[in-house]
């Protein structure tokens, strides 16, 4: 996962566009359906419309820039949005990190900020407003685009110097859900509520998970994890610098984000918060229920757990090995038991090492998967929500080998 330019991303090329749509679903975040008003009056707009955050209410609410945090909405679509008022998808963007000034310094600027955020947007997957997405396009759907470089948990800064940048993820991610609740009703008692994210954004989903729970009593709080598991193993070639390993990245980032991981996963791991990063770490603590969707031949995270320079390092005969002894039994570890019981789901693949996330691409998310029975993702996900997060389970039947 790591993120200098001598490294690869943890999103990156046709990867990281296709994290741009990954959401938060929020059923629990009530209100504001087709046609409707909010209980605060607002009606949330027919077109995904841009918002941006009120720094005179949430003045940390901002990007690395210091520009204002944004969101963009829009109600639910169909014959199914008013019996659908009360559930929202919110999506958290994925795009990678950085761990220093320097680092950061090099990241493209819609990732460091919202000065020239277009005012409409549009989304694939499971926020888009096709008909082929069938149950989610007549729910209301928010995509929160990512500016703060933290996998949307830091709460600092400015950091100083000619950068001057700013890590305040978490802050974002609850002004976010506050404006929601306040300005479009959205999480009131009774809605259900699935906080999703890709890629970078999926880490964002479970470690934010507990607090939006949290700052929304009444409602009912799931969370979609898509592409967000990375192995807690050794990379076949240590302390080649400058990139940093899975479980340095973390304890790096608590200290220079002030990363503000969930505070039940801290408690569990005492001396190591920044394991907090990691799903396999973090999943003990969860208290709401999750979905996994996972291709575990991603090639993102092979990159960024093995400490390799491209994309292209893993057709060397020592990291195709590495991939085959130690990476892939080791997340095939994480996600075999997941699924059995309720309050979990799981969709996994294993799929060509292109493919990263797999909710925010139309075909990916539509389209039937022969190596799991014949189910789309969009189905799993809409059966597991329909029943509160019951027990849910699509993995591939044959072992997963690389190439």
């Amino acid at each position: 996962m790591d993120s200098a330019a001598s490294r690869v991303p943890i999103v990156s090329g046709r990867m990281f566009f296709t994290a741009l749509a990954v959401a938060v679903a929020c059923s629990a975040c009530g209100g504001g359906g087709a046609g409707s008003s909010t209980s605060p009056g607002t009606t949330i707009p027919a077109d995904f419309v841009k918002q941006t955050i009120d720094l005179s209410a949430y003045p940390d609410a901002v990007c690395n820039d210091g520009s204002p945090a944004i969101f963009y909405i829009q109600r639910g679509l169909g014959t199914a949005a008013a019996a659908n008022a009360n559930k929202t998808v919110i999506g958290l963007q994925g795009g990678g990190y950085c761990l220093s000034d320097a680092d950061c310094s090099l990241r493209p600027s819609d990732l460091i900020s919202s000065t020239g955020y277009s005012d409409q947007t549009a989304a694939e997957g499971l926020l888009s407003s096709d008909p082929s997405n069938d149950t989610f396009r007549s729910w209301n759907r928010v995509r929160v685009p990512y500016c703060s470089s933290d996998f949307f948990s830091g709460d600092i800064g400015p950091t100083g110097g000619t950068t001057n940048f700013r890590f305040r993820g978490a802050k974002i991610v609850a002004a976010v859900v506050q404006t929601l609740n306040r300005q479009y009703g959205i999480g009131k008692a009774g809605d259900t509520v699935i906080l999703a994210g890709g890629s970078a954004g999926a880490v964002g989903a479970f470690i934010n998970a507990n607090r939006v729970r949290a700052s929304l009593p009444g409602a009912s709080v799931l969370t979609l994890i898509d592409a967000g598991v990375y192995p807690d193993v050794a990379p076949p070639m240590p302390g080649t610098p400058p990139r940093t390993s899975v479980r340095d990245l973390g304890a790096i980032g608590i200290s220079y984000w002030n990363g503000q991981v969930d505070a039940d996963c801290a408690a569990a791991n005492p001396g190591s918060p920044g394991l907090c990063y990691l799903f396999e770490h973090a999943q003990s603590s969860l208290r709401t229920p999750f979905f996994i969707a996972q291709n575990e031949r991603d090639a993102v995270g092979i990159v960024n757990v093995g400490l390799l320079e491209s994309k292209a390092q893993i057709n060397d005969p020592t990291v195709a090995s590495w991939i085959n002894a130690t990476y892939l039994p080791a997340i095939v570890n994480i996600l075999q038991p997941l699924g059995m019981s309720g309050g979990q789901g799981v969709f996994a693949v294993c799929q060509d090492p292109d493919i990263h996330t797999l909710s925010s691409d139309a075909t990916l998310w539509t389209t039937p998967v022969a190596e799991v029975g014949g189910v789309a993702l969009k189905d799993a996900v809409a059966s597991w929500v329909a029943g509160g997060g019951a027990a849910t389970r699509a993995e591939s039947s044959a072992p997963c080998t690389f190439p």
